[in-house]
């Protein structure tokens, strides 16, 4: 019967989703672990912190686009870092991510990287729902997803992952947000590898 075979094509289709959907939660759970415990392998090299934001935006320029979002970045093009590549990009990738996803239709994101001392701070600013006050401590947690953004896709992994990546760096994140009027995202890393 055609009609059943399509309907199990369907469910096989389904199943094969969402074991990868599990499959990419439990490599990261993983690698949140590993950094949280002191053994994530840190490949550090020299990396010009303007390329590496340049290629995250560009990464999702088109979702920007097909929202209506701007995206405005803004660093020194001589600022250098001694940091994991892969690393840190995903910990950018993460902000942005959600940046675009709760900053709303049609607004700006910005992404500003500056020296301060020893140190390099990134910080990733949108204008949108914010965070209630009660829940900013949380949304460091593993999985956990605030009261507005439980609609909206993600695995609610990604702020304990951009955490324990930039504490395996030396460094620190922190969060200014207001509710209905945006966040920034405020990441600290040390420049070089001398630092502590």
């Amino acid at each position: 019967d055609p009609e059943n075979r399509e309907a199990c094509h369907e469910a096989l289709g389904d199943c094969m989703e969402e074991s990868e959907r599990v499959l990419t939660m439990l490599n990261a759970l993983m690698d949140v672990a590993e950094a949280e415990t002191g053994a994530m392998r840190l490949e550090k090299i020299p990396l010009s912190v303007s390329d590496m934001i340049r290629d995250v935006v560009d990464l999702y320029e088109i979702v920007a686009e097909e929202q209506g979002t701007k995206v405005v970045m803004n660093s020194p093009d001589a600022l250098m870092i001694h940091a994991d590549r892969t690393r840190l990009q995903q910990v950018l990738a993460n902000l942005l991510d959600n940046a675009l996803k709760y900053g709303g239709q049609g607004g700006t994101v910005k992404i500003d990287a500056v020296e301060e001392g020893q140190d390099v701070v990134i910080s990733v600013s949108d204008e949108g729902m914010g965070i209630a006050e009660n829940e900013v401590p949380r949304i460091w947690e593993r999985l956990y997803r605030g009261d507005l953004s439980r609609s909206r896709r993600g695995l609610g992994l990604g702020l304990s992952f951009v955490k324990a990546i930039v504490e395996a760096h030396g460094g620190t994140v922190h969060v200014d947000s207001r509710l209905k009027e945006g966040t920034t995202f405020i990441v600290k890393l040390p420049r070089s590898e001398g630092e502590p």
